[in-house]
Formats: C-alpha cells, structure tokens, sequence
C-alpha cells in the first residue's frame, strides 16, 4: 500500500514538473492553433453574448460550425433561422 501511495506521489510531481517546464520552454511566445483557439472569444448570433470558443454549443448550420453561449440561445436561434 506505501508503494502505491509513493508511486502516485512521484506521478503526480512529474506531471507538475512537466507542465511548468513546458510552459517554460514555450515562453508564451509559440503558441499553436489548438490553444488560440481555446481562448478565442467569439460573440452569441442569437444573442450577442461574447464567451470563450471551447465553452460554447456547436451547431453545424449551412455547412457551417456555429457556437453559442448556451442551448437555448442555440435552440432559439434554429427556431427563427429554420426556413432561411
């Protein structure tokens, strides 16, 4: 049971290590698309709320990927844009 427990201890200092380390290494400066990405803000259509890209509901709308802040700006905006 000890070494179960060491053996998480050592895990867990490695990850930190790691991500310090990298984050690190990278400066701030070479960030790739993945992350601007996750911290893009974008802005609501039915609503004009502006939040983060990653915390949105997607819809595919026209071949086209569409967020919104939530499922019921999403719901809505489908409603009124359904003939178009």
């Amino acid at each position: 049971m000890r070494f179960l427990i060491f053996a998480l201890i050592i895990y867990i200092a490695y990850r930190v290590l790691k991500s310090r380390l990298g984050s690190f290494q990278q400066g701030g400066e070479d960030q790739d698309e993945t992350s601007l990405q996750n911290t893009e803000l974008i802005q609501d259509p039915q609503c004009g709320t502006y939040f983060l890209r990653q915390r949105g509901i997607g819809a595919r709308i026209k071949g086209r990927e569409v967020y919104f802040c939530s499922e019921n700006c999403r719901d809505d905006y489908l409603k009124e844009h359904r003939h178009d």
